[in-house]
């Protein structure tokens, strides 16, 4: 498995060689294990320091659901054969149907499919000033919207039981920094509520934005809220380390409208257990879909406040932003990236399932260009060191590094001369 690593201007050959057959799975294993200690081809000497900088933050794609069941978007396939199959059997259709099984038989990226059909809704509402064309439009968007969220979007109900593991390491691993340390930071713009379940699994508190208990609020100023234990009245109180913010930059599964609520925002958190099923559901939510005029609407409330605390985020001294499992697709979330490289204080760490090349999103590759002679970027690529699973395992630190031996033994010498 061919993997490359890109470090201190430096790109290094991470090939792993072996056949991996059935019933080695022990040996696969071992052998893993040791390409993942072996520094030459994984400098995790070199990597840990950035995890140890005063500000940690994490940007979490669509490819750290798939141990949870998800499947990431813009593959070569088409789930919407059945709408094809609707329209064409439309009786006398418009000139608007033809343009909608082209749009849905196009091989288009997904975000590209639903941009289309957005704009052609928007076209015969505005411009041709027919409304009933446009509701039909819409309807089509809607169906194609609720088969993306069935088929791209777990539910816990399907992962909290038993698929929940890699997200509980992944948080215990990101907590375990010293207490002087700001707390981590996860932002994401999965809808689903692996990061949140994994933490009330394990015990750990987070913030997500909302506040109240039987009626949940959003209000972006508990991101700043600090947690305190006082053991008696005179004790000024010890902060509580094992905490983290979680910010849904594209919104979730269990946002909701409240008009009821009557304030800047609106929106409510809703329950969604481990015994919702998606057929029960009414997604009357706030996802942003992925349509590519979706930037739009991250200007909007309350997304600005999201993506403005992710701007932010961005810009403070000693900082680390790790990015795992993101398609580098969203143009809103590459400006802010973007940005925040003018930040000379800013390291970023991108972990890229595929080898970056010309078939890359363009922002991806000019990330790894840039690494030649920026020591700043960092790029992990490959099916192994990409891959969300082994990168929660073997390369995330805990907040303790053992060095390897040949470190100890170089530093043993060093202090008996």
């Amino acid at each position: 498995m061919t993997n490359h690593i890109t470090i201190d201007g430096r790109t290094i050959d991470s090939t792993f060689e072996f056949e991996r057959t059935d019933g080695d799975e022990l040996a696969y294993q071992a052998a893993l294990l040791d390409f993942f200690r072996n520094e030459e081809k994984i400098p995790l000497s070199k990597l840990a320091k950035y995890y140890l900088n005063e500000n940690l933050n994490f940007l979490c794609g669509s490819g750290t659901s798939v141990a949870i069941g998800g499947k990431t978007i813009n593959k070569d396939e088409n789930p919407f054969e059945p709408i094809i199959t609707e329209l064409k059997a439309v009786a006398k259709p418009k000139d608007y149907i033809a343009q909608l099984i082209k749009f849905f038989e196009s091989d288009d990226l997904l975000e590209k499919k639903f941009d289309k059909i957005n704009q052609e809704h928007l076209y015969y509402l505005n411009n041709k000033d027919d409304a009933e064309s446009a509701k039909t439009i819409k309807e089509y968007l809607d169906k194609a919207l609720k088969i993306f969220v069935d088929k791209y979007v777990p539910f816990p109900i399907e992962y909290v039981k038993d698929k929940l593991a890699i997200h509980e390491l992944f948080i215990n691993k990101i907590i375990s920094r010293k207490e002087t340390l700001n707390r981590p930071k996860i932002f994401t713009p999965n809808y689903d509520l692996a990061f949140e379940n994994a933490c009330e699994k394990i015990g750990v508190s987070y913030n997500n934005g909302f506040r109240g208990v039987h009626m949940r609020k959003f209000d972006p100023d508990t991101f700043h809220n600090e947690t305190y234990i006082k053991q008696d009245s005179g004790d000024k109180g010890k902060r509580i380390a094992t905490y983290l913010n979680i910010y849904k930059l594209h919104g979730s599964i269990s946002w909701q409208y409240a008009e009821s609520i009557n304030d800047l925002y609106n929106l409510k958190e809703i329950q969604v257990s481990d015994t919702s099923k998606k057929t029960d559901f009414v997604f009357d939510s706030l996802m942003i879909y992925p349509i590519q005029t979706k930037k739009s609407y991250s200007l909007d409330l309350p997304y600005s406040e999201l993506f403005r605390n992710f701007s932010k985020c961005l810009t403070e001294t000693q900082n680390t932003l790790v990015i795992i499992g993101y398609s580098f697709l969203d143009e809103h979330i590459n400006d802010i990236i973007r940005t925040g490289l003018y930040n000379p204080n800013l390291t970023i760490i991108v972990h890229s399932y595929g080898l970056v090349g010309a078939t890359s999103p363009l922002f991806l590759q000019t990330l790894k260009s840039r690494s030649v002679s920026d020591n700043r970027i960092i790029i992990f690529e490959g099916s192994l060191v990409g891959d969300f699973t082994n990168v929660v395992k073997h390369l995330i630190p805990l907040n303790s590094f053992i060095p390897p031996k040949e470190t100890i033994i170089e530093t043993l010498k060093e202090l008996s001369k």
